[in-house]
């Protein structure tokens, strides 16, 4: 007989919870930072400084689109994956100087921010140029929308996989509910918005949990503070699945990291570098739209099979 393990260790969750990066991250962009930061860990560069730069970068890569030239595109195409890789290199020199800081993060997001947005603003005036503002416009918008969608789900599975992997239980599912409780005690705008965020993230990506949810409001069934919910069925099918390294759960785990928005980027990156930028709007767009639908369906499927397993009568051992 063989005891079967139930819980994964910090290194397999860590290691599978890699999966979840985009595709460039993982591949290449990560490992280049780890290899360029032993070269600055001598040097006064702080994660502000590349976090600055590579904000910088963004906004003169998108100036560079509006010249709408093919050695334009090149150029622009270049600088983007040069600041896409410094946007993963000020973490990585961050974790390695351990000058990780809430600052620092929210730097770095307002910079993603305005990387995008200089992406799109040198499409919308190139598009302008040749369909008008109208339907630039709307393409543009339309391309916004789908690449947020992706990023919404995106970091909304990544939580969810890792919480049932580190704790047996979804913490987002307990944190939406602190919000509502937050809210009902003081109900700010601010608190508001960020309830209405929430509740568009279930009612699009997990719309089968939201009775559940509605029916713990209703009860007042509020999460305690400093006391961690139950393991929940879901929770120990998948932290069985992690334990055993499963085949399933690892395919899973990619498709989240595909359908993150940055890979909408990466193809209008790629678009700009084979001089096809104008082109590839409709592109990116349907393929936004697939990955979303193809992954929303898959961690429905996935999430539902694991919770019907994990409801069944366990074994300690396996014959």
């Amino acid at each position: 007989m063989t005891v079967t393990r139930s819980e994964p260790t910090q290194a397999e969750i860590d290691a599978l919870l890699e999966l979840t990066s985009n595709p460039a991250d993982r591949l290449w962009r990560y490992p280049l930072c780890h290899a360029m930061v032993k070269h600055v860990m001598n040097t006064p560069i702080t994660p502000n400084h590349v976090t600055g730069f590579h904000t910088l970068l963004g906004m003169a890569a998108g100036a560079v689109i509006t010249l709408g030239t093919p050695k334009a595109f090149v150029a622009a195409g270049v600088m983007f994956e040069v600041r896409a890789i410094l946007d993963c290199f000020d973490g990585v020199v961050a974790r390695a100087k351990k000058l990780s800081s809430p600052l620092g993060r929210a730097l770095d997001q307002m910079g993603d921010g305005i990387g995008f947005v200089s992406l799109m603003a040198g499409g919308l005036v190139c598009l302008a140029r040749i369909h008008g503002w109208a339907v630039a416009t709307v393409v543009i918008v339309l391309t916004t929308a789908i690449s947020a969608a992706c990023s919404t789900a995106w970091d909304f599975y990544k939580r969810r996989f890792a919480s049932l992997m580190r704790h047996g239980y979804d913490t987002t599912e307990e944190e939406y509910l602190t919000l509502c409780r937050q809210y009902e005690e003081r109900p700010l705008v601010s608190l508001w918005v960020s309830r209405l965020v929430s509740l568009y993230a279930w009612y699009t990506l997990s719309p089968q949990t939201l009775p559940r949810l509605r029916e713990r409001i209703a009860r007042g069934e509020w999460p305690r503070e400093g006391e961690a919910p139950a393991v929940t069925p879901a929770g120990r099918a998948v932290q069985e699945a992690a334990a055993r390294n499963d085949p399933e759960l690892r395919a899973m785990l990619l498709r989240v990291g595909v359908v993150a928005g940055d890979n909408v980027i990466l193809l209008l990156t790629v678009s700009l570098l084979v001089g096809q930028y104008l082109n590839a709007f409709p592109i990116a767009m349907a393929w936004g739209l697939l990955v979303w639908g193809y992954t929303v369906f898959s961690a429905y499927r996935y999430l539902h099979e694991a919770e019907r397993q994990g409801a069944r009568p366990r074994e300690a051992v396996t014959r």
